[in-house]
């Protein structure tokens, strides 16, 4: 007998572009960390900018962002993220009508407005479905 999977592909897809982006993201904040450091770029308290919008001296900040904005556009980063955000919202969608599908029908309606109008409802759907244990949902909406 198989047993039953604790995830569905919903939140699959979801935990998987969630991770994509960040993997991105990250590779972006690498970029700009190499540049800081290899410019040897200091705030006013001697500190060392963990971002490029970390830093002060504006004249720095521009020139900074400049050039890691080139380096981000140039190598197809920046096009890479802005497809992974669109797949996270993609995947997000999915997860609320999985989460709106198998909600009592009493509160269903007075969610589906909720995520439309209400950013903070919206997240509070997708952690919920997120964290819900798809094996005690009874046939709705289940696949492995």
């Amino acid at each position: 007998m198989r047993k039953a999977s604790t995830t569905n592909s919903a939140q699959r897809a979801y935990m998987l572009a969630k991770a994509h982006l960040q993997a991105l993201k990250d590779r972006e904040a690498e970029i700009e960390r190499a540049y800081i450091i290899a410019h040897s770029i200091r705030n006013a308290d001697d500190t060392i900018p963990e971002r490029v919008y970390c830093i002060d001296n504006m004249e720095t900040f521009d020139r900074a962002v400049e050039a890691t904005s080139a380096e981000i556009e140039g190598s197809g980063l920046w096009a890479d993220i802005l497809a992974a955000e669109e797949s996270l919202k993609a995947a997000e969608d999915a997860m609320i009508a999985y989460g709106l599908s198998i909600a009592p029908a009493g509160i269903r309606a007075t969610l589906e407005r909720g995520v439309k109008e209400n950013y903070t409802i919206r997240l509070k759907v997708i952690d919920a479905v997120f964290h819900l244990d798809v094996s005690t949902v009874k046939g709705k909406g289940v696949t492995a």
